[in-house]
């Protein structure tokens, strides 16, 4: 019977709450994967999950690492967690409301060290110019907002996601929250602005900057070529090194028919990156007709 953590003053249990905040994780190089679908889909997609504490509840019981195992919402997860002989820690119930996120933790929570990303900077040539689809995000702040696109990423299939100077951490708890596990199954990147425009200029990939000012709306570009979706900081948007640097800029907009002058930046990552799919469908469907 694997020993179940009940006080709140175990190690364990106090360095969990540590790694809520960004220096702790960047220190030891761990973080927190909150939720079932977003733990599904990180042992789905092999991310390296070392532990899984769950909520002792009335229908949990583990006896031995590899013996019965019922936990209510985790019939997907405990056979992926078994057969990548990951540990599993039951907790109790006041010990998993100090390590759960927000008021209602649905009682399961992965531990997993930081994985070198996929660099997305050095693939071949070919597949930008045959299929490339990215989103860059630059100076984002609010860690929701990167795990909406990132979960918008992953329904429209992009190639990957960029992100330039950013003022939160892709290992923010809230932002894998938001993506509900899509920071597991999109490629991200990190870089500089100044690095991006140089490979998005080597590579010829056009470029949509999303200003408000623009007149060209979105859905007049082609984006069946590779292209780069670009969306900036929460309040004060793009740095205007995009329009001085790079090389095939696009500046469009989404017609606003009220009195607001935008979107929230989440959004409108979405909206483009559907109108792309909406095209790129629609391109595939004439050849084969």
């Amino acid at each position: 019977m694997i020993p179940i953590i009940t006080s709140l003053q175990n190690p364990t249990i106090k360095n969990l709450v540590k790694l809520r905040q960004r220096r702790h994780r960047d220190k030891q190089g761990y973080f927190l994967i909150d939720g079932k679908h977003a733990l599904y889909l990180a042992l789905k997609n092999n991310f390296p999950v070392e532990t899984i504490f769950l909520r002792r509840t009335d229908s949990l019981s583990i006896h031995g690492q590899a013996g019965n195992l019922s936990y209510m919402g985790s019939d997907k997860i405990l056979p992926l967690a078994q057969k990548q002989e990951i540990q599993l820690q039951p907790v109790s119930q006041a010990v998993f409301q100090k390590i759960g996120y927000g008021d209602n933790p649905d009682g399961i929570l992965g531990l997993a060290p930081y994985m070198e990303r996929q660099n997305l900077l050095c693939q071949p040539n070919q597949s930008l110019m045959l299929q490339g689809l990215y989103i860059i995000t630059e100076d984002l702040e609010k860690p929701g907002n990167l795990g909406a696109i990132l979960r918008s990423a992953d329904g429209a299939s992009v190639t990957g996601i960029i992100v330039c100077n950013s003022r939160t951490d892709i290992y923010n708890p809230n932002m894998v929250r938001a993506s509900r596990g899509a920071c597991f199954t999109v490629p991200i990147a990190q870089a500089n602005t100044s690095e991006v425009i140089e490979w998005l200029n080597k590579n010829h990939v056009q470029i949509l900057t999303t200003f408000p000012t623009a007149t060209r709306p979105y859905f007049e570009v082609d984006m069946c070529s590779a292209t780069a979706i670009v969306v900036g900081n929460e309040h004060h948007g793009l740095t205007d090194v995009w329009h001085d640097k790079a090389s095939l800029v696009i500046p469009v907009c989404i017609p606003m028919m009220g009195q607001l002058n935008s979107l929230n930046v989440a959004q409108t990552a979405t909206i483009f990156m559907f109108e792309a799919v909406r095209q790129r469908k629609s391109y595939l469907d004439h050849q084969q007709n």
